[in-house]
């Protein structure tokens, strides 16, 4: 009998297929009277099936059901309909085998006007009545009570699905699958009582995989985390090379933020199934908190070698990674595959144009912006970013079209704090401190806490002269984020009102608070050098050069505190770095002309200064030191020529 066993398997090809048919067609001639051999036509259906052949299996099982009628023959026609995926047709079947296992306990059939036998008069009516169904139904019915729940499940069918789940365990109490069915079936419907049959299921059979697994995906789900390990942790002792139940377990620790376990997990899934995609991407993750870039960008880049189309989540988190890196060539790269892949996606396209913003490639920012707002109406983010690229633009029209952007970004929020700080420092770098001001007040008033709003309004009342005001702002700022940039900012406010000790001693605190942050060397160098403590200046001047070093302003402090010490061989070459950063700024020549003199090389320290003075004409001191220059190479007519030059422009 073939009654419970399960056909068709995609792990047989069509050559070994063939092969098990001529080896069937084979022992059916050598045993044609042989009753332990079997039907040839049944064992070609088996085959059949395997090959996923399910229309050659279902004629040969329905020809036999026809000629031989049996429970076993409609089950295995029944399972056949179910690998076939036509549920209807199975379940008509799973329910002729009922009527006919119902016979072995009752003569009483019911039978048609046709003469056939009506197998569904009254085939539910035995589950209205347990007691009953236990009498009449054999062990064996509740397999087939089962497998019409699994057809219900498969056609979205809950309710009926329910049913025969329920008959099934009515007839035969201890069955675990059954149990465990019907509890997937309580979660889809949501019904509060799926969590009785998993343990019902785990204590008919207390080695089921699944059970556990699917207890674990409950409990995950309803956060309650640790219940959902220690089922991972039983489905593993059951089966210790499941890559399900790592898979799941570093999910699980994920959720619980214990990053480096989760790892250990999902790499032992990926040991298990190198080929495992969702291993892969979920370590990703997992790097990517831990801050372990280039790790995480390794296991981005398998899951898209390993799957067959472009995921759109992995480009998106490896772009953003990239973003996050400063590597904006890479990220636009993954963001343009992005939006190939979802052309009508706002978010994508705002996206893209922050990359384009910040990879200084601000024609194809404002073109991604400006698409993304005809894509989402009262996009306020892509109008505050429009307005910043915008800025960046660096011209009087730049700035009227950052004012109109951020102006509609409040019409549709007018509690946006971004754009009420952003318009602000648009008007500041206009000149406009009162409106810019009043924009930094605004989103105070909004959110009292807006450490950006504080320290931008700190700033306008230090140009404007209101040094208690800015000193009042930047102090609440540094007491709600303690900041390195916050700290930096406050010494420099308490340099100005002449207060040296605590301005060094936050110099001091936010170079504790960030160990790589320039601007706090190079502040505290800048006190040291005020006081004439050079050797100190020198040596702040080093760090904020080591740690950034295209820092024109460090390179070229550094280089007048060498000459003070008298360095100078060290002096030259970092004004000569600093030129190199800015070839356009004229103090770096006039310093370095100034050096010249000093060490006598006159014809130079001239050409320093007439290159000071293309760059910056009207330049008295310039003038001046020129005339000095020329003095002292006996060009005494073009000396006094600049001197009254110089004179000139001082009296104007």
């Amino acid at each position: 009998s073939f009654q419970g066993t399960c056909i068709g398997s995609s792990g047989i090809n069509a050559e070994y297929g063939d092969l098990a048919s001529k080896h069937i067609r084979f022992a059916s001639v050598l045993n044609t009277n042989s009753q332990g051999s079997g039907s040839f036509a049944l064992q070609k259906a088996v085959v059949q099936s395997f090959l996923h052949n399910y229309d050659d299996a279902i004629f040969v099982l329905d020809r036999a059901a026809g000629l031989d009628p049996s429970p076993s023959q409609y089950i295995l026609l029944g399972k056949t309909y179910l690998k076939a995926k036509r549920y209807s047709e199975a379940v008509d079947n799973f329910e002729k085998a009922l009527m006919y296992l119902r016979r072995c306990r009752s003569t009483a059939i019911p039978i048609s006007g046709s003469g056939e036998m009506d197998y569904k008069s009254d085939l539910y009516n035995l589950g209205k009545n347990p007691k009953v169904l236990r009498q009449e139904m054999p062990k064996s019915a509740a397999e087939v009570y089962f497998l019409i729940g699994k057809c219900h499940v498969e056609s979205g069918n809950y309710t009926s699905a329910l049913e025969a789940l329920n008959s099934a365990i009515r007839i035969h109490p201890a069955y675990a699958e059954a149990y465990f069915q019907r509890g997937l079936v309580r979660i889809w419907v949501k019904s509060q009582r799926p969590l009785l049959d998993f343990n019902r299921a785990l204590a008919y059979n207390p080695d089921y995989f699944q059970a556990y697994l699917t207890r674990a995906a409950y409990f995950g789900m309803r956060g309650r985390y640790s219940k959902a390990m220690f089922n991972c942790n039983e489905a593993l002792r059951i089966q210790p090379n499941s890559v399900r139940a790592y898979l799941y377990r570093g999910a699980l620790k994920y959720e619980i933020k214990n990053y480096e376990l989760g790892v250990e997990d999902l790499s032992s899934a990926i040991k298990l199934d190198p080929l495992c995609s969702i291993a892969y991407y979920n370590r990703a993750v997992c790097y990517q908190h831990l801050k372990k870039q280039k790790r995480a960008l390794n296991d981005y880049g398998i899951v898209l070698l390993l799957e067959k189309e472009l995921n759109q989540r992995v480009l998106l988190n490896r772009g953003l990674l990239y973003y996050q890196s400063e590597d904006f060539n890479n990220a636009l790269v993954d963001f343009k595959l992005a939006v190939k892949d979802s052309p009508d996606n706002a978010l994508l396209y705002h996206t893209l144009g922050l990359c384009y913003h910040r990879n200084n490639e601000l024609k194809k920012a404002l073109e991604s912006l400006t698409k993304a707002m005809s894509l989402k109406e009262h996009f306020t983010q892509a109008y505050i970013s429009r307005g910043n690229v915008y800025v960046s633009l660096n011209s009087s029209e730049g700035y009227k079209k950052s004012k109109r952007d951020y102006c509609r970004a409040l019409h549709y929020d007018p509690t946006n704090l971004t754009a009420h700080t952003n318009l602000g420092i648009a008007l500041q770098s206009y000149g406009k401190m009162n409106e810019a001001w009043k924009q930094f007040t605004a989103a105070i008033h909004i959110d009292e806490k807006c450490c950006s709003a504080l320290e931008a309004r700190s700033i306008v009342n230090l140009q404007m002269g209101h040094l208690f005001g800015a000193f009042c702002d930047i102090n609440t700022a540094v007491n709600l984020n303690p900041t390195s940039t916050m700290l930096t900012n406050r010494g420099v406010i308490q340099q100005y009102m002449k207060d040296p000790t605590n301005a060094m001693s936050d110099f001091q605190q936010a170079i504790a608070a960030d160990p790589k942050y320039s601007l706090a060397y190079f502040n505290a160098a800048n006190l040291y050098f005020n006081m004439r403590i050079f050797e100190k200046a020198l040596r702040y001047y080093d760090l904020a050069v080591i740690h950034s070093k295209d820092d024109e302003g460090a390179v070229l402090n550094r280089a007048i505190a060498k000459v003070l010490l008298k360095d100078y061989e060290g002096a030259l070459v970092d004004f000569d770095a600093a030129i190199k950063l800015n070839p356009f700024a004229a103090h770096s020549y006039f310093n370095r002309g100034n050096l010249h003199l000093t060490m006598g090389q006159n014809a130079l320290a001239e050409e320093d200064y007439r290159k000071a003075l293309s760059l910056q004409p009207n330049d008295s001191s310039s003038y001046s030191q020129l005339a000095v220059a020329l003095g002292r190479q006996f060009k005494k007519v073009e000396a006094l020529d600049n001197y009254k030059l110089a004179i000139k422009l001082n009296e104007r």
